[in-house]
């Protein structure tokens, strides 16, 4: 496969879903059913770095190079931020669109902390 040839594949929509799909599959549970290491905050940012921040960036403005690709939600926008809790966790278990689900790689527990770790996104700085 020609460079040119890999890169087209890596910048089409759909392909850059299949491997974000087959990255989640493959890659199994982040803690393997257990709590993550730490507690609170720390942990909750430990598993968005390692499940979220490929295509929600750092940040949760959605705002990578996969993100843009897949139009990722901006974490904190009004319209992530207005959903309720049980809404986000239904998203990050179940996925939407090009987002895989979660279920199998993370926990209840992990979830709702990433829920409430999603809702401070919100209320930091943003920067342009």
């Amino acid at each position: 496969m020609t460079t040119g040839s890999r890169k087209a594949l890596l910048e089409a929509p759909a392909a850059t879903a299949l491997i974000i799909v087959l990255l989640a599959v493959f890659s199994g549970p982040a803690f393997a059913g257990k709590s993550p290491p730490g507690s609170g905050n720390a942990a909750a940012k430990s598993t968005f770095k390692l499940q979220c921040s490929s295509c929600h960036g750092q940040n949760g403005a959605g705002d990578t190079s996969v993100g843009k690709s897949l139009n990722a939600a901006d974490l904190r926008s009004s319209e992530v931020q207005k959903q309720s809790d049980a809404q986000l966790a239904q998203v990050i278990s179940e996925g939407r669109k090009n987002m895989p689900s979660f279920s199998d790689s993370l926990t209840q527990d992990q979830i709702r902390a990433l829920v409430a770790y999603i809702r401070k996104l919100a209320k930091s700085p943003k920067k342009n």
